[in-house]
């Protein structure tokens, strides 16, 4: 029998029992947009994070510490230990102006400094905004993700200015946000009050439940406003400043109890930590052997990005598994509606035999039906699924434009992600229709015709 021929008797017997038919259609597409969904959620995320660390240029820079971190990621952050061997024990290289100065030196190397991140609040019109500093070179003016989109880069390393978002400007009381260019706010810093930490001495042994902390506001102006785009996220919270003149205030940095036991870099004399910016990712092996040579430790961006990818790895097989399960339970459906249509169908089944039908046309007959109902199922819910989170991503832009935060991506279909969700869909209805379509197939033609 022609497949075209087995198309039209199998749309006719599924319009014979629409409300049974209908239900499994809605079933499928239910399942599907539900898969839809949490795919398309996964890869945005995912998309979203890539962005915002090509943007930031992460890929290409290098952190420097005088001694091994003990968390290199953040999958590392319960389970990773490092080995007391002599390696890690020998004298720490303090990490100072005149190494970071060798290491500008080094080919395919756009800047090395000391890293400054920092915990602020903004003032202006009489609302203030909870931000992250950072502090960059000159040298990051070649940086499009630090160059402004309206305004200029810093004119000095010492220049009492700052950049921030879009969003951020809009926070803080700036309806236009270029009206925030050349205006000045209030940066607001804190710092250790080491007086009161000397009086608080015997509560310490009993545990601090705060810290005493010293406030300083400075005056400083927008230079300019950062380009948004491709970075969303660090956008509503980042301010960078010119490196020296970061360096000159009174704060802290560290955020919070993990970051101050990851501290362990501290030696006597040099920094912290250090970054070093590649101009180039062709340069990535040769700096980095370089940097190690000189006995300090180097953790890369670009293999935290590695193990970052791995967790998003998980969390898709995680949307996936639950989306993949709500289809199967649609399909259940598919094979309960072929079972019954088998059985009602007893007589036709035997007249059909009785005629000369063949097992293989039977079984296609009936595989070809549950085909169509993935099939036609997994269209409805494709479309079903892209009109839901249309809605919830509209409904997400207007709440955070309220808030004055830049648009996020909160779904992202790829390419071939409805191709494959519908191929899904089809081939599992058509295994779930096997064993119906074999039930039929195997029916006897004399014990069909007897028992109706």
């Amino acid at each position: 029998m022609r497949f075209a021929d087995l198309l039209r008797l199998g749309l006719a017997n599924l319009r014979r029992n629409r409300t049974r038919s209908l239900l499994t259609l809605a079933g499928v597409m239910i399942g599907v947009a539900a898969l839809l969904a949490l795919l398309a959620h996964g890869a945005a995320i995912k998309r979203t994070a890539r962005s915002e660390f090509e943007r930031l240029e992460l890929y290409n820079t290098l952190r420097l510490t005088s001694r091994p971190s003990p968390f290199s990621a953040l999958t590392d952050l319960s389970a990773r230990t490092l080995p007391l061997d002599d390696e890690d024990n020998r004298p720490p290289v303090p990490i100072t102006d005149s190494l970071l100065t060798a290491l500008a030196r080094l080919d395919g190397v756009l800047a090395a400094y000391p890293e400054v991140v920092f915990p602020v609040e903004i003032k202006a019109n009489g609302r203030s905004v909870a931000a992250q500093a950072e502090a960059v070179p000159p040298a990051f003016a070649a940086i499009p993700s630090y160059r402004p989109a309206e305004g200029t880069f810093f004119r000095a390393a010492t220049d009492s200015a700052l950049l921030l978002g879009a969003s951020m400007a809009r926070r803080l009381g700036f309806d236009d946000p270029t009206r925030a260019v050349g205006a000045t706010v209030t940066l607001e810093t804190v710092a250790l009050d080491l007086g009161a930490l000397q009086r608080m001495g015997p509560a310490i042994a009993f545990g601090l439940t705060s810290l005493p902390l010293n406030h300083y506001d400075q005056p400083m102006r927008v230079a300019g406003l950062l380009p948004e785009d491709g970075q969303p996220i660090s956008g509503f919270f980042r301010v960078v400043l010119p490196l020296e003149r970061a360096r000159t205030l009174r704060k802290l940095t560290f955020f919070s109890t993990i970051d101050l036991i990851l501290r362990d870099s501290y030696t006597d004399e040099g920094y912290p930590a250090a970054r070093v910016q590649l101009a180039t990712p062709d340069a990535y092996a040769p700096v980095r052997a370089a940097i190690e040579a000189e006995g300090v430790y180097v953790t890369s961006f670009r293999e935290q990005f590695g193990q970052v990818e791995r967790l998003f790895f998980i969390m898709d097989l995680a949307l996936g598994i639950i989306g993949t399960i709500a289809l199967l339970v649609a399909t259940l459906g598919i094979t309960n509606t072929m079972m019954m249509n088998v059985m009602e169908r007893r007589r036709e089944i035997g007249v059909m035999k009785a005629v000369g039908g063949v097992e293989g046309d039977l079984q296609r007959l009936f595989l070809v039906e549950s085909g169509t109902l993935g099939l036609v199922g997994g269209v409805l819910g494709l479309l079903a699924g892209w009109g839901l989170t249309a809605v919830i991503q509209f409904i997400v832009d207007v709440y955070l434009g309220r808030l004055g935060v830049p648009e996020v991506a909160v779904f992202y279909q790829p390419p071939g992600l409805w191709l494959a969700i519908l191929g899904g869909a089809v081939l599992v209805s058509v295994l779930a229709g096997l064993a119906p379509a074999r039930r039929a197939a195997r029916t006897e033609p004399i014990a069909a015709l007897r028992s109706v």
